[in-house]
């Protein structure tokens, strides 16, 4: 009982304000606004580096090899097979354009929930694997950081996207995206489209049967995908 009213809650302030969304998907154009930024990389080997980003490039939507420079201004390549987590602090344009593209696809925002977005400090990558036979890691941009403890939520690659206003390279309005890579811990990416949403939702969330009758039918929207996560994330065991 008490996790379906603190579900129903949720739900409701979720309908009224869209209060959690996913931060914006960098673009290989948009690189420029990270590089020289403070970064810390988690290394598959459990070390932990320190720096500034100097090189990076995205690879159809895959961060590759990139380049940092440490505080003793030695400069080290790494690689993704390498790398578990990415961690760049947002520059002033991509928090601009992190703030301006989530509000977009949201429809609606309260001014708290707009900072909440805003000052998000970090833009991160995590190895996922990728949703293919091959299932090969790669290292993917992580869209839902604060709510993803029980589902991760990774920009697809090949995602099919509606057009939108860019300023300078930076997308600011508009950009929905048609799908995203969805991973529940260990698994395997699961690919989420726009138009099989609802008939995916219960394979998503089925092992919370709260979240399954509280959202149901028409109910079920794709704009309010991030909202469900955060729900899912919030309530569900």
């Amino acid at each position: 009982m008490k996790q379906r009213l603190l579900i129903l809650a949720l739900t409701l302030s979720v309908c009224v304000t869209r209060a959690q969304s996913f931060i914006a998907v960098l673009e290989e154009t948009d690189m420029v606004v990270i590089f020289g930024q403070p970064c810390i990389v988690n290394l598959a080997d459990g070390r932990e580096l320190t720096g500034r980003l100097t090189s990076a490039s995205l690879i159809n939507g895959y961060l590759d090899r990139f380049t940092i420079k440490n505080e003793a201004g030695e400069k080290l390549k790494l690689e993704p097979e390498d790398v578990i987590r990415l961690s760049v602090k947002a520059s002033a344009t991509a928090k601009i354009s992190m703030a301006a593209t989530s509000a977009a696809s949201i429809k609606a925002m309260s001014n708290r929930d707009f900072n909440e977005i805003k000052n998000r400090e970090y833009i991160i990558f995590e190895t996922a694997m990728r949703h293919n036979k091959a299932g090969k890691i790669r290292l993917m941009q992580l869209l839902n950081p604060g709510f993803d403890s029980k589902i991760k939520v990774f920009a697809n690659p090949n995602a099919q996207k509606t057009s939108g206003l860019s300023v300078s390279g930076i997308r600011v309005t508009g950009g929905e995206d048609r799908s995203f890579l969805l991973v529940r811990g260990e698994e395997k990416a699961m690919m989420v489209r726009k138009i099989s949403y609802r008939k995916e939702f219960e394979e998503i969330f089925g092992d919370c049967p709260a979240m399954l009758k509280q959202f149901e039918g028409d109910k079920i929207m794709w704009d309010d995908l991030a909202g469900h996560v955060f729900v899912y994330d919030a309530s569900c065991k």
